[in-house]
């Protein structure tokens, strides 16, 4: 795994040393033209200070010399063309040239010359070309040297600032590797630059939801394990009871009530796992178009024995064709609570009415019955977990409109409570839709 500090190090390294090398070439060069400027400036200026001069010389011919150390020779012609000065004994030297600035190339180099006529004279000044560059390069190194230093201060630079601005991630990580299963407190931002604040906050608020998460499950845990305690202590008391019984209608008694105590423990425990599956952390199917009418059908059909049993009547309203989006088997299991709740607490010879309507982009399943219905003070409540409302009977397990709860905000619907024109409660729960099209009433039917 590639290190960011050392990714962005090079980087700027890389970057630092592509600016220094331009710099460097671009400076020198510009200082090698400044010096070369210069030296024609002293040429010019060496033969305009000898113009007025009376310089003659009868023995600068004598001695010829290779001497290759001097950065100047001066030599002056008359007009007749006759040489009468110059300044260095030389082997080879520029014969007279044309006025103004010149270079010519001779068996000993290149010369840079500079001629200008005054009077009866000719002042010329001569340089070779490989003093003249020897120097300007001198010049212009000692020009541009500081660039050498000034990069690698800059690379020190680059490498402090990189993990300077680094070390509130390292401080986060070090936060993170000495932290406990359970310890979910959020990382502290301090000093997090505004590029990194992002990333901290959706860590901060995935570790709110893992801290959500895990106290719901603990108290999940500790919920069931304290509602399945009772049918527990209530078998085995019944189990014992069955073996005490003395004649054969007591132990038929006592069986029958083992059965009902099995029953309402496997209600129980089918709703607990009901309630795992519909958890928002289990990662669900991708949802796909479903029939709502489809899934009300199924849920009917479950709880059409136990509404027989008890003598109910459930029929169908006012009643639409509507597909949505969402789980078809999460969706069975909602309307089958809602319908197995209003059977349950409705007295025997009662009645449950369902009814379903779409209105532009949502649709509304209405369930409603004719038993006591819940007041007010507990319609809130009634969606907590093994809650029951006081006075009811005891062989609910309390999870049912919880699940219902559950089930609809993974389907971004709302669940509301009221009072059904059958003298008991009306849920209604309204679903979004994508597209939806008119509601088309069917006739009501029995369920």
């Amino acid at each position: 795994m590639q290190s960011l500090r050392i990714r962005l190090i090079l980087l700027l390294g890389v970057a630092i040393t592509i600016a220094a090398g331009v710099q460097f070439v671009a400076s020198f060069r510009e200082a090698m033209d400044k010096a070369n400027m210069l030296f024609d400036y002293h040429m010019e200026q060496m033969a305009l200070a000898l113009q007025d001069s009376a310089v003659q010389q009868s023995d600068w011919y004598k001695a010829p010399s290779d001497d290759n150390d001097f950065d100047f020779v001066i030599q002056i012609w008359t007009d007749d063309g006759v040489r009468v000065y110059q300044s260095r004994a030389y082997r080879t030297l520029p014969e007279r040239g044309s006025l103004g600035y010149s270079t010519v190339t001779l068996d000993n180099g290149d010369w840079r010359i500079y001629a200008v006529h005054r009077e009866t004279r000719v002042i010329q000044v001569a340089q070779k070309m490989d003093s003249r560059r020897d120097r300007a390069i001198s010049l212009a190194w000692h020009s541009v040297w500081p660039v050498l230093p000034v990069s690698l201060l800059l690379f020190v630079a680059a490498w402090w600032v990189v993990t300077s601005a680094l070390e509130p991630l390292n401080r986060i990580g070090q936060d993170l590797a000495n932290r406990h299963a359970g310890e979910l407190a959020p990382v502290s931002d301090k000093g997090v630059p505004k590029e990194v604040s992002l990333l901290v906050a959706e860590l901060n608020s995935l570790l709110a939801r893992m801290a959500w998460a895990l106290h719901s499950q603990q108290r999940f845990v500790a919920d069931a394990a304290h509602e399945l305690r009772s049918p527990l202590t209530a078998l085995k008391l019944q189990v014992q009871t069955l073996a005490r019984a003395r004649d054969e209608s007591a132990r038929n008694q006592a069986i029958g009530r083992l059965l009902g105590g099995v029953d309402r423990a496997s209600r129980l425990v089918e709703q607990l796992l009901v309630l795992a599956r519909q958890d928002p952390l289990v990662e669900a199917e991708e949802p796909g178009i479903v029939s709502l009418n489809s899934c009300v059908a199924h849920a009917a059909n479950d709880v059409a024995p136990f509404a027989q049993s008890r003598h109910i009547d459930v029929r169908y309203g006012d009643f639409a064709e509507v597909d949505m989006r969402g789980d078809a088997e999460a969706l069975r299991i909602l309307v089958r609570n809602l319908l197995d709740n209003a059977v349950r607490y409705t007295p025997e010879h009662g009645q449950v009415r369902i009814g379903l309507l779409a209105d532009g982009s949502v649709a509304r399943l209405a369930v409603e019955d004719s038993g006591a219905g819940i007041i007010e003070e507990n319609r809130e409540r009634v969606f907590d977990r093994f809650y029951r409302v006081p006075g009811t009977s005891p062989n609910g397990s309390g999870l049912g409109l919880a699940i219902v709860k559950t089930i609809a905000d993974k389907h971004g619907a709302e669940v509301e409570l009221g009072t059904s024109a059958l003298g008991g409660l009306l849920v209604t729960i309204t679903f979004p839709l994508e597209g939806a099209a008119p509601s088309i009433p069917a006739p009501a039917a029995a369920a």
